[in-house]
């Protein structure tokens, strides 16, 4: 069973020149199925990455309003967003939520924009993948609140064990990438030590957060091998059987918005 990518950028400039090339090595390392989020602030990247997406089978795709610009949120915005959405690989709404951390647009906006999306993975039936900045327990609130019963993925997970409980209270899942493997991270490796294989994804998030030795460095797909096999030795398990339950994972989440 090879590794899942839940989460990458593959429209990202940094890939402009090698991106064919790229995604054929991706795919012969080992990596067997990844996810590439698309931007419907960016120009060309709805584009781009649907032609990733039919270009290989095993690639899937997802777009929604980021926090950071939630202030140019505009009926033309969402009408990309809801075009893109009708493509057959479109698993998910995501990456959508709310960024305390940077504040690029303002709270109120961005739990505006946030709970849109919200609304727009409901009309559509897809799950949500969530980006999260310091804000995760009002992020629960929100979900709470607007009663979404859909599954809920967190990416790139930093928040705390406790809000990290509850969300897997709540049957939501959360994805690890390669903070994991920096050495001021124990909180998180804790953390994975507490989800149970049935509710956790692995992820890149590239090209950043590039994991230990290549920090620093233009992260891509292939490196999800260092964060799931990260993950399968904090957990104590082998690498194989943690992409078998990532697989199984994927698939739920793939089948639930058809």
């Amino acid at each position: 069973m090879g590794y899942t990518d839940f989460h990458c950028h593959l429209d990202s400039t940094d890939f402009n020149e090698n991106r064919s090339e790229l995604i054929k090595t991706i795919f012969t390392s080992g990596v067997s199925t990844l996810v590439s989020v698309a931007d419907p602030y960016e120009k060309d990247s709805h584009k781009i990455t649907e032609e990733i997406a039919e270009g290989n089978e095993n690639i899937f795709i997802m777009t929604a309003a980021h926090p950071h610009n939630a202030r140019d949120y505009s009926t033309a915005v969402e009408k990309k967003i809801l075009k893109f959405m009708e493509h057959k690989k479109a698993i998910g709404v995501g990456e959508a939520g709310l960024d305390y951390h940077y504040n690029f647009s303002t709270p109120d906006v961005q739990k505006k924009v946030f709970r849109r999306q919200i609304d727009i993975a409901k009309e559509l039936g897809k799950p949500l993948i969530i980006h999260s900045r310091e804000a995760e327990s009002e992020i629960i609130s929100m979900l709470e609140e607007t009663k979404f019963k859909l599954p809920v993925v967190f990416h790139c997970y930093t928040g705390n064990i406790t809000d990290a409980k509850e969300i897997i209270s709540r049957g939501y899942y959360i994805s690890i990438s390669g903070i994991v493997t920096f050495k001021k991270s124990g909180f998180l490796r804790e953390i994975v030590e507490m989800i149970p294989v049935d509710r956790i994804f692995s992820e890149t998030d590239s090209p950043y957060l590039s994991p230990e030795p290549f920090r620093g460095k233009t992260n891509d797909p292939s490196r999800v091998k260092i964060v799931a096999d990260r993950i399968a030795d904090i957990k104590g398990i082998s690498p194989e059987e943690l992409n078998i339950a990532i697989k199984n994972n994927f698939d739920k989440i793939r089948k639930s918005g058809n």
